[in-house]
């Protein structure tokens, strides 16, 4: 929904590789363009911000970055953010997806960190989505989330309103009772 929301013809999103393999099609679905970021052992599979500072084009519109990150499970820290976002201050124009599905899977001492924690001031341009599949074993109940700011929410509604209806009543009470 965010991609339909944001994305005209053309505009560019980068994405970390690895990645969740439908990322590149969604963003087709869109009309936009995926740029995909290779990393490798020596970064720890990680995005850095020099490699993101090259791919940004006029035509960037939108960044995703999935931490922890499926399917490799690294995780970003505090500091690897805090100089993503640095690069991102300098493009106000770059929205970014913060894919935090898999926030409640950490199998190490390491602490979860998102772009919106560590960099409350790109807060308008964050959308955050998440779910209860991954972190309250619901992945048959087919419920996400997404925070944003309210005008990009509202765009998104416009999208959702008129290409899905709604899970059933009992996964979504059941959703909330996960989260409460």
């Amino acid at each position: 929904n965010a991609l339909l929301a944001l994305l005209n013809v053309g505009d560019e999103v980068i994405i970390p590789a690895p990645y969740w393999s439908p990322y590149p099609s969604m963003v087709r679905l869109a009309s936009g363009n995926p740029v995909i970021i290779q990393s490798n052992l020596e970064n720890d599979f990680k995005m850095t911000p020099d490699q993101l500072e090259a791919a940004i084009t006029p035509k960037t519109k939108l960044l995703i970055i999935n931490n922890p990150n499926n399917p490799s499970g690294v995780i970003y820290t505090e500091k690897e953010l805090i100089a993503i976002g640095e690069t991102l201050k300098k493009y106000p124009y770059i929205y970014v997806i913060s894919d935090d599905v898999y926030e409640k899977l950490i199998w190490s001492e390491q602490s979860f960190h998102n772009l919106l924690s560590v960099c409350p001031d790109l807060r308008a341009r964050i959308i955050t989505i998440n779910s209860v599949s991954k972190s309250h074993a619901m992945t048959g109940w087919r419920i996400g989330y997404a925070a944003a700011d309210e005008r990009i929410i509202e765009a998104m509604h416009l999208v959702q309103s008129q290409t899905t209806s709604c899970p059933c009543a009992i996964s979504q009470y059941a959703a909330r009772e996960a989260l409460e």
